[in-house]
């Protein structure tokens, strides 16, 4: 038992079972830490960071290297663990959407010897690269793995257009500055006027809004039940886009999304056996 559990100190307004569940989203905001820039950290570092206890922080730690979420590379020291690892590479090999881009990999159309091809996935609010091929990944920012910004870029737009009304009202009223500087509109009505007119082209350019130097082209993916869960999209140098082939490569991208949504929700309804 831990000390919340053992000494009954909830909070009065708090039921057992929310403030089991604030300490685990506690717990896991440790992990969070981990970054490309910071892959390891001393468990003192980790409190000091996250403003926890010592006794809290070592508990946490302790906990999750238990569950080989965490790993310990030398006296007091931690980096993401074995189990990370394994789960990634589950996603990997049973993703439906994964596993479909990697079978259309081959009618990816080459419209340049420098492109990449990104399949992105929404998770709630984040929009995460899962499937990348492709030559150009130097002057690329956001590789598999690397959280989207939800309002900048093509990738990111073309499943934001799609998302529901009331979605968009919230995202609007909690973002209003990053829908400012995203070229999306200074005003709700501005806002909304701008996703319906992405809905109704059925695919979105943008151009340096992630990456300086490259320009973007996606079209969203859907699941069986017609709701957006990703997008896929083409990153090609800046120099090398021609505008009179906007419209012929935004109706193939849109081809391939479909592809995309058919071969997933068939593979989604098709048992996997892991390897």
């Amino acid at each position: 038992m831990d000390g919340l559990s053992k000494h009954n100190q909830t909070s009065p307004g708090l039921s057992p079972s929310t403030a089991k569940a604030s300490s685990l989203e506690r717990m896991l905001r440790v992990l969070d830490i981990f970054t490309e820039a910071n892959p390891v950290w001393a468990v003192d570092d980790m409190g000091a960071a996250l403003g926890y206890t010592r006794s809290t922080v070592y508990r946490y730690v302790r906990e999750l290297a238990d569950a080989e979420l965490l790993f310990q590379v030398e006296a007091g020291r931690y980096t993401l663990g074995s189990r990370i690892i394994t789960w990634d590479r589950q996603l990997r090999v049973s993703d439906p959407l994964v596993r479909a881009a990697s079978q259309l990999e081959a009618d990816l159309p080459s419209w340049s010897e420098h492109q990449a091809w990104l399949v992105c996935r929404l998770f709630k609010d984040q929009v995460v690269c899962i499937h990348q091929s492709g030559a150009l990944t130097d002057e690329l920012s956001y590789a598999r793995g690397t959280p989207r910004p939800l309002f900048m870029g093509a990738t990111s737009k073309a499943i934001l257009a799609h998302l529901g009304t009331r979605q968009h009202s919230q995202l609007f009223l909690e973002n209003p500055e990053l829908i400012r500087q995203s070229n999306l509109g200074q005003t709700w009505d501005e806002f909304r006027r701008s996703l319906q007119g992405i809905r109704r082209k059925g695919f979105v350019i943008s151009i340096a809004e992630v990456d300086s130097g490259v320009f973007g082209l996606a079209a969203p993916i859907f699941d069986g039940d017609g709701r957006v869960v990703g997008s896929i999209s083409c990153v090609r140098p800046l120099q090398e886009r021609n505008p009179d082939l906007d419209e012929q490569h935004g109706l193939q991208i849109m081809t391939l999304a479909e592809n995309l949504t058919q071969l997933a929700t068939t593979l989604s309804h098709r048992p996997h056996q892991l390897d």
